[in-house]
């Protein structure tokens, strides 16, 4: 009963902090150097919790300390989250069980035992390598070779994905350029028609520092285009179904020179995405040579361990 009341504690800590909208909480986290976990060490009430969670199944396991007593050891497993596909304020759903120290050996199994299924914010993870890294499921894959820089065939520079053999993935770089509020901020991604075999969404998300500016959630199937620029224009072959945000828009904050910007990208279905361009005043914020991987410790086949077979353009940059 003292660990369920342990997790029931820490749940009505967690889901009645104030977070600022869209914006990541203050530090207490790590990834580890081979980007497959992100180790959690924060204060909920009087208690510290020294957790990690597995990126590639989900699952979160460690120790709950209180202030003068042994630690009680938690392990959950994600059974599921509301869908949302917020990174922060999303919530994931866990079964989890507890135990007591082993105090000799043999350290039985069965000493673990059910305590309640909890909902944890997404915030909770965050900060980390990869801010989206909350969203990641065992569903997850990419192989490296299929996203790159590239120009498009109207002869402008970008940066694809392609999705039949990479479904999640999150770049960074530092700003090429200060912000400022009042800046406008133009964001141009493209993505030719989407197509699943199963009807499903696509989320596209651009972050600067710790906050999302940008993100647009697209059903599948939807006609090609960019993203946003034109109110109501997106999926208009599934009408109503697109939330795009304006891919035109006015900074209501600042950030300098070298300051954090992440793009990311989900993906249900083979289909292809190209950000093309993030700009203030007219002025590019990335080098799209630049990007870094910040979703490490991606396995690079699907759970099924098959993908399709490559063509002798599968996965290479267009050349001119």
């Amino acid at each position: 009963m003292r660990l369920k009341a342990l997790i029931v504690g820490v749940l009505v800590a967690l889901l009645h902090g104030v977070l600022p909208a869209r914006a990541q909480p203050a530090a207490g986290t790590r990834t580890t150097p081979d980007g497959k976990q992100v180790l959690i060490s924060k204060d909920v009430g009087n208690e510290r919790w020294a957790i990690s969670m597995n990126l590639a199944d989900g699952t979160v396991t460690g120790n709950v300390f209180r202030s003068g007593d042994v630690p009680s050891f938690v392990w959950c497993e994600r059974t599921g989250d509301d869908g949302s596909l917020d990174p922060v304020s999303g919530e994931i759903r866990y079964s989890c069980r507890g135990a007591a120290p082993c105090e000799s050996s043999p350290c039985e199994a069965s000493a673990w035992t059910t305590l309640a299924d909890v909902t944890l914010p997404g915030a909770f993870f965050l900060p980390g390598e990869d801010p989206f890294a909350p969203l990641r499921t065992e569903e997850h894959f990419c192989d490296d070779t299929c996203h790159f820089a590239e120009f498009l065939q109207v002869g402008e520079y970008s940066y694809t994905l392609e999705s039949e053999y990479c479904n999640y993935l999150t770049m960074v770089q530092g700003s090429r350029t200060a912000i400022a509020p009042g800046d406008e901020i133009l964001i141009r991604f493209w993505h030719f028609a989407l197509t699943a075999p199963d009807p499903g969404r696509a989320y596209l998300a651009i972050q600067i520092g710790d906050r999302i500016v940008w993100d647009a959630r697209l059903p599948i199937p939807c006609r090609g285009g960019l993203v946003g620029l034109i109110p109501g224009g997106d999926c208009i072959d599934t009408p109503g179904l697109a939330d795009v945000d304006p891919a035109r828009f006015t900074a209501d904050f600042a950030a300098p020179v070298g300051t954090p910007i992440y793009v990311h990208v989900q993906n249900h279905g083979d289909n292809d995405y190209s950000l093309v361009e993030t700009s203030a005043r007219g002025v590019s914020l990335i080098d799209h040579d630049a990007w870094r991987l910040a979703s490490r410790g991606l396995p690079p086949l699907p759970p099924s361990g098959v993908v399709p077979p490559r063509g002798p353009d599968t996965c290479k940059p267009t050349e001119f």
